[in-house]
């Protein structure tokens, strides 16, 4: 898919009506308002706990979701003003550009450009994962087979899967961050690019918890928990990118989201295991005691999202870095 901005999804309706000589037919188009066109960073550094975390969620009717977190290790913890609430106005036009932040395309899947009174700019160093191309068919059979099954739940699902779309590509950011009183300071570090467009109702979305993880060694990998009770009540997704470039869905996993913060508390550690790739991973997630910012769906007027800085543990010894998200409607 093209990485440049997308027009928002828009319904096409046709209307026949009559009078005594003619039929006309006239096509209206409205806007649908859960459209969405997003782009998500994350960064993080292997030597120290500076971080960065960054969305603009272009949505109908001249807003954005957006999301800017920044820690720069050793001087502190930085959020844009409009947090905790998440929406600003849209001021895209040939880029993502809103609330003072810009995030611009420079060669389609390879380079972009981060900017808010500044510039970092990101490289891939994977492939991207389409998540309606490359997931396991196996993780989308058993949550399929947890409902009860029904011509209108088919439906349901069909439909969902062919409104929304999302891939994913790791790569590097490199830049300087500027902060005043205090020395220029470099930085290099390693996220996730995520792009989503299509249609995202949020009210539709009970909760859901994701984890990215990029570990010494250079494997990387994905796993969200996510219940959607029209459809899915209990889907477990994702993928790991290994060292050489390969990539494989997730095909089995232990993670519930019953054990994962249901009742609202978010606990310090988190331990998850799944397969994939004919491999056995086996994931220990230490989340940051500080290091938890929050933003509020102002979109729908209700739902929070906590993002959870970590350290990992993969397989008892190979120690990474990321985040686990957890959204509550």
């Amino acid at each position: 898919m093209p990485t440049s901005v997308k027009a928002l999804s828009v319904a096409r309706t046709e209307i026949a009506f009559q009078n005594s000589s003619h039929t006309y037919t006239r096509v209206v188009r409205k806007v649908v308002q859960t459209a969405l066109d997003s782009v998500y960073f994350t960064g993080f550094t292997e030597t120290d706990k500076t971080f960065v975390i960054t969305r603009l969620g272009r949505r109908p009717n001249g807003l954005s979701e957006m999301w800017l977190f920044l820690r720069v290790d050793g001087i502190g913890e930085f959020e844009h003003p409009v947090h905790p609430d998440m929406m600003v106005r849209d001021e895209s036009e040939k880029c993502w550009r809103g609330g003072g932040l810009m995030i611009e395309c420079l060669e389609p899947h390879r380079r972009w450009k981060i900017t808010f009174n500044g510039r970092l700019s990101w490289t891939s160093f994977s492939d991207i994962f389409d998540f309606n191309l490359d997931s396991h068919p196996k993780v989308f059979a058993h949550a399929i087979a947890l409902e009860k099954w029904s011509a209108e739940f088919f439906r349901r699902v069909k439909k969902d899967g062919e409104q929304h779309s999302r891939y994913e590509q790791w790569g590097q950011s490199i830049g300087e961050i500027e902060i005043e009183g205090h020395e220029k300071k470099e930085v290099s570090m390693r996220g996730v690019r995520s792009h989503s467009y299509g249609i995202r109702n949020w009210a539709e979305i009970y909760r859901y918890v994701m984890i990215l993880m990029h570990c010494e060694g250079g494997t990387s990998a994905h796993l969200t928990v996510v219940s959607v009770p029209a459809t899915t009540t209990h889907l477990t997704v994702g993928y790991v990118l290994f060292p050489d470039g390969k990539k494989a869905g997730i095909d089995w996993s232990n993670a519930s989201l019953a054990e994962m913060a249901d009742d609202g508390i978010i606990r310090d550690l988190y331990e998850v295991s799944f397969t994939a790739g004919g491999q056995f991973f086996e994931v220990r997630a230490i989340l940051d005691k500080q290091a938890r910012p929050v933003v509020y769906n102002g979109l729908t007027g209700e739902g929070v999202f906590h993002e959870c800085i970590a350290d990992f543990q993969l397989n008892q010894t190979v120690p990474g870095w990321g985040l686990v998200e957890f959204y509550y409607r």
